[in-house]
C-alpha cells in the first residue's frame, strides 16, 4: 500500500517496527457487516431570469432575488447564496461596508469564507489579505449586495448565462457514515466503503497521537454498483490497530472527512510489548513499562525506564507526551489533546522516571527522542521511538 503523510504532523513519524501491536493478537473477526460510509455528490441548480420572470430551485419555483444586468455583465445579489443553501451565512457589516460570505464546506470551494467590499476590485480572505484577482466593483442597489457572478467560483459555483437565463450549479460532496464505531480483538480490522465513481478514490488516515495523521490508500473490490440513482465502486481498508480506540479518518480530495472509531479489546495484555517505531531500534529499549497496554486506577504511579542502545552526543533526554483520546465534534483532526509532557534525562545511556493519571479514559503515551536528526533550516529534530496505550478505569 502506498503511505502518506498529514502535514498536521508536529515530529517526523516513522513506520512500527518490531515492537507493533500486530505481532501478536487472537484471530478472530468481528468486522462490520456491509459498508461504513458511501460517498457522493449532491447537485443542485438555481436559475434565474434576467427579466424577473422566473426562479428556480433543483427544478422548483422559488421566490428569490434576481440577478442584475449592468455594462454588460450579469451580478448576482449576495443574500442569493443564503436563499439557495449553498452558503452557511451572508453577513453585512454597514460599518465597513462588507459582505462576509460563509460557504457551505460540503462544496469543498477553492475558499469558504470570502469577504467583498463595496466599491472595491478586491476580495479578502479571513486574515485580511487580498486574493490577489481583481474583480468588477460590487455595489449596493435597493438595499442589497451585489458582486460579479465571476466572483462565484471561488466559492464552489459554476456560474453561466444563456440568453437571459443565468445558472448557478454547484455539488454537495457527501461522505455519509453508516457506522460510526466498532469493536474488535484483532491486531487490525478491514472494512469498506462505497464511492461514487466519477469523484477522487478515497483514502483513509490513522492518528499519530498529538503528532498528526498519517495514510494510505486501499483497493477497489467491486466496480459498478448501481445503487439511489448513482453509480458506486467498492473500497477496502485494512487498518492496523493500537488498543482501545483507534480514530480513523474517511478522506478524499473530493468529498473532505469523516471519521469512524474502532475500538481493539484486548484479551492477553502480556502478548503486547511497548511499540517500537523503526527508527526507535536502533536505540531504544524498555525495562517499564514491559506492556504496551496498561490498565490502572487514578493516580497509579507509571515507570517509565530503559536504555539507549547506542552513544551520540545529542542524546541528551527524551520527551514523554501524555495525550488523552478526546474528540472534537468541531474538529475531526482533533482526538487526542496532550494533557501533560515531561523530560527524562539521559545518563549513561539509561532514562527513568514517572507519572500517574488522575482522570479516567484512553491514553497515548508517545516517547520522543532528543533532538538529533540534523534540518538545514531549524537545526536538529525529534522523531518518535515509541508508544504504549493506558486506560485509566
Amino acid at each position: 500500500m502506498k503511505k502518506w503523510l498529514c502535514l498536521m504532523i508536529s515530529v517526523a513519524a516513522l513506520s512500527l517496527g518490531t515492537g507493533s501491536l500486530i505481532d501478536a493478537a487472537p484471530a478472530s473477526s468481528t468486522e462490520p457487516k456491509g459498508d461504513v460510509a458511501k460517498m457522493y455528490r449532491v447537485k443542485h441548480e438555481m436559475k434565474f431570469d434576467l427579466q424577473g420572470k422566473d426562479a428556480t430551485l433543483d427544478g422548483k419555483a422559488i421566490t428569490a432575488d434576481k440577478p442584475i444586468l449592468k455594462g454588460g455583465r450579469v451580478y448576482v445579489p449576495l443574500r442569493t447564496l443564503r436563499q439557495s443553501g449553498a452558503a452557511d451565512s451572508v453577513t453585512w457589516d454597514a460599518a465597513k461596508r462588507q459582505v462576509q460570505v460563509v460557504i457551505h464546506p460540503e462544496l469543498q470551494p477553492a475558499f469558504t469564507k470570502l469577504t467583498f467590499q463595496i466599491g472595491s476590485e478586491d476580495a479578502y480572505l479571513p486574515d485580511g489579505s487580498k486574493i490577489g484577482e481583481k474583480i468588477p466593483t460590487p455595489f449596493l442597489a435597493s438595499g442589497k449586495a451585489y458582486v460579479p457572478v465571476r466572483a462565484l467560483s471561488w466559492l464552489g459555483m459554476a456560474v453561466s448565462t444563456v440568453k437571459d437565463t443565468v445558472s448557478l450549479d454547484w455539488s454537495d460532496k457527501v461522505i455519509e457514515v453508516l457506522k460510526t464505531e466498532w469493536e474488535t480483538d484483532q491486531t487490525s480490522a478491514t472494512f469498506t466503503m462505497l464511492y461514487q465513481k466519477d469523484m477522487y478514490i478515497p483514502q483513509y488516515m490513522y492518528s499519530l497521537g498529538s503528532g498528526g495523521w498519517a495514510g494510505e490508500t486501499g483497493k477497489v473490490t467491486e466496480k459498478d454498483i448501481s445503487l439511489d440513482g448513482r453509480v458506486y465502486n467498492r473500497m477496502q481498508f485494512t487498518v492496523n490497530l493500537r488498543p482501545g480506540p483507534n480514530p480513523v479518518m474517511l478522506t478524499a480530495v473530493s468529498a473532505g472527512s469523516k471519521v469512524v472509531t474502532v475500538k481493539r479489546k484486548v484479551t492477553n495484555i502480556t502478548s503486547l510489548p511497548v511499540t517500537i517505531t523503526e527508527e526507535g531500534e536502533d536505540n531504544i529499549t524498555f525495562t517499564n513499562p514491559i506492556h504496551g497496554y496498561i490498565q490502572i486506577r487514578p493516580e497509579q504511579k507509571i515507570d517509565v525506564s530503559g536504555d539507549i542502545l547506542q552513544h551520540n552526543d545529542l542524546f541528551d533526554k527524551l520527551t514523554v507526551s501524555i495525550e488523552r483520546y478526546q474528540p472534537s465534534s468541531k474538529d475531526s483532526y482533533q482526538v487526542y489533546e496532550v494533557e501533560n509532557s515531561f523530560k527524562l534525562p539521559i545518563k549513561d545511556q539509561k532514562f527513568a522516571g514517572s507519572f500517574t493519571l488522575s482522570q479516567k479514559g484512553s491514553y497515548l503515551i508517545r516517547v520522543i527522542s532528543p533532538a538529533y536528526i540534523p534540518f538545514l533550516e531549524n537545526g536538529p529534530s525529534m522523531t518518535q521511538w515509541a508508544e504504549f496505550a493506558v486506560e485509566v478505569e
